[in-house]
């Protein structure tokens, strides 16, 4: 299934995509989902999620799965989950076509693929992986690149006169004639070409951001040439020019025929790519309302974002802006530079964030967001050689501890997300009580940590009895009582005993922010915090985060990472600050400094 040299002959697009149709004059007739009237059940559940489903989708069609509502978000992963046999469906779909009637009996577990927000590195296990062990990497003469790490088969031959014995490639699965490797070679030029990838293949992970990385999986995925290719919520982590980049690429490749059929899973809150011809809409009784998008969406064809002060209105935000009481400095950049070799990644960056400032730090895909907030956290190796220009909570980096350090910060990002530990034994309770200690192992009899000093708290102390009370607190603002429309599932202690990792992804990250909340730490970061989350469950934390929700105090600092402003808390009118990032250089552009 050569389908990359078509690619190559198509000239770019202009960004905003028009609808047209696929150029399949070959193409397939058979369905390439057909699911007639049947229900999704989990996997050893006799209860259905998803109630009489009637779905087929053919192969010049552009789907797009998502849920009407918040409240029934939560059902969405069912649908994609049955399409990947997580799911099983009653009764199941007849004979001879099946599922999947347009693979004709091929097997659908290496012509399915799907690339998902809740992912993690094969390998890591149910427990805690140091994701922070990988600005290790730029102190080890064999570096992991990105070509290295998801395009191992690409990379290029050694050098001549190495020795052959030490260099010979593992050899995976069946061998692939020479023809076919050309044919890899050159589709796997076309998606890094396309993904804007080409450039960054040769840099070690390290220097990378958690968006060009994202990419790197959406290429890797296609590289594999399925026949059916999933997107979970793919605008997580991406730009808005990469969101054009990727939607471009899947615009062409309606275009060429025995391309990858893609199916698109979104938010409620995400616009509707213009390509797409029907949606499968999940409503909060379990059914699921397919068709057009003009029947599924009348009069409008794309779901409307939610506004925020910032947003909402035509005036100019400078008339709208408020300062802030600040108070005193807890983080002051003077000068910070970070070098990876011949890169430069963050060059002579000033910034002060005091006490009671609320923040939006902006700026593209590989700009240095991850980097710059590494600094702050301490985690960056470099952090202690920029030590004399790097002051946390009125102290040079070199005089922190780091596990002290941490303990003064709470943090979300989808570098956590993917390194907190799963165990089976880790509940709810004990995974939010670790935001106390600023670790990821449960200390304490009562799961909510322990002293500064390592020692046990003292039982019925102060102490002890305020982070109890912070526990209940922030389950009550931040817990399924906010968020969740059943009932039976809206209970706080519930939640507090289930198993994290049998949590949702949503729900997952609803916990770790909850996690970076419950300590009161001077300093809050939430990078793509709300990845995976439904819109609710953002207008809970939301709330919970502006002035008078009581989830931050004038005591506090907030920086908050987004490519959408809509997802940020606060608007001028709460005295908002935005620092960008471009290039290497950081300046703060709203309110603009005088």
């Amino acid at each position: 299934m050569q389908w990359g040299s078509s690619l190559k002959s198509y000239k770019r697009v202009p960004r905003r995509p028009r609808l047209i149709s696929r150029v399949h004059t070959e193409a397939p007739v058979l369905p390439i989902v057909n699911i007639p009237n049947s229900s999704i059940y989990e996997l050893g559940s006799q209860e259905p999620v998803l109630r009489d489903v009637s779905w087929t989708v053919r192969p010049d069609e552009a789907w797009v799965v998502m849920s009407d509502s918040a409240s029934s978000a939560h059902l969405q992963p069912a649908l994609f989950g049955a399409l990947l046999g997580t799911h099983r469906i009653s009764p199941p779909p007849p004979a001879p076509g099946g599922l999947f009637p347009f693979l004709d009996g091929a097997d659908p577990y290496t012509r399915v693929r799907t690339v998902q927000f809740a992912h993690r590195t094969q390998g890591a296990g149910d427990g805690f992986y140091d994701f922070t062990a990988r600005y290790g990497a730029v102190r080890e003469v064999d570096r992991r690149t990105l070509r290295q790490t998801f395009f191992p088969d690409t990379a290029p031959p050694p050098h001549p006169l190495a020795i052959p014995g030490f260099h010979k490639p593992k050899r995976r699965g069946k061998r692939i004639s020479k023809a076919e490797d050309a044919h890899r070679q050159e589709l796997f030029a076309m998606l890094t070409t396309w993904l804007k990838l080409g450039d960054l293949l040769d840099l070690p992970m390290v220097a990378l951001s958690y968006g060009q990385t994202r990419r790197a999986r959406i290429a890797k995925a296609l590289l594999a040439e399925p026949r059916l290719l999933l997107l979970d919520e793919p605008y997580t982590g991406l730009d808005r020019h990469s969101r054009g980049i990727l939607l471009d690429l899947l615009q062409e490749l309606r275009r060429i025929r025995a391309s990858p059929h893609v199916i698109m899973g979104l938010r409620t809150q995400d616009p509707l790519p213009r390509f797409t011809t029907h949606v499968a809409l999940i409503k909060k009784d379990g059914e699921v309302h397919t068709g057009r998008k003009e029947d599924v969406f009348p009069p409008k064809f794309h779901p409307v974002l939610a506004q925020t002060a910032s947003t909402s209105s035509n005036t100019p935000p400078e008339t709208l802006y408020q300062p802030r009481g600040e108070g005193e400095p807890l983080v002051d950049l003077s000068g910070v530079s970070v070098r990876y070799g011949s890169r430069e990644m963050l060059s002579s960056i000033q910034w002060q964030i005091r006490a009671n400032s609320r923040w939006h730090l902006i700026g593209a895909n590989g700009a240095g967001k991850t980097t710059l907030l590494a600094l702050l956290t301490g985690e960056h190796p470099q952090s202690y050689t920029q030590s004399a220009n790097l002051r946390l909570f009125d102290r040079e980096r070199a005089r922190w501890a780091t596990p002290l350090l941490h303990r003064r910060i709470g943090r979300v990002s989808p570098e956590l997300f993917n390194a907190f530990p799963r165990r089976n034994d880790l509940s709810v309770w004990q995974a939010i009580g670790t935001g106390f200690d600023g670790g990821f192992v449960p200390k304490g009899k009562r799961g909510v940590g322990v002293s500064v000093d390592g020692t046990p708290l003292e039982p019925g102390s102060q102490q002890e009895e305020w982070r109890l009370h912070r526990m209940n607190e922030i389950m009550r603002a931040l817990g399924p009582a906010r968020w969740d429309p059943d009932p039976l599932r809206a209970s706080g202690d519930k939640l507090f005993a289930k198993r994290f990792a049998a949590l949702r992804p949503g729900e997952q990250s609803m916990v770790l922010l909850m996690r970076a909340l419950v300590g009161a730490p001077p300093l809050v970061l939430l990078d793509e915090a709300w990845s995976g989350m439904n819109k609710r469950m953002v207008d809970a934390a939301h709330e919970y985060l502006r002035d008078g929700g009581g989830g931050l105090t004038e005591k506090q600092a907030c920086v908050v990472v987004s490519h959408w402003e809509e997802e940020v808390p606060w608007g001028p009118e709460q005295g908002i600050r935005r620092f960008r990032l471009d290039g290497g250089k950081g300046e703060q552009i709203f309110p603009e400094s005088k």
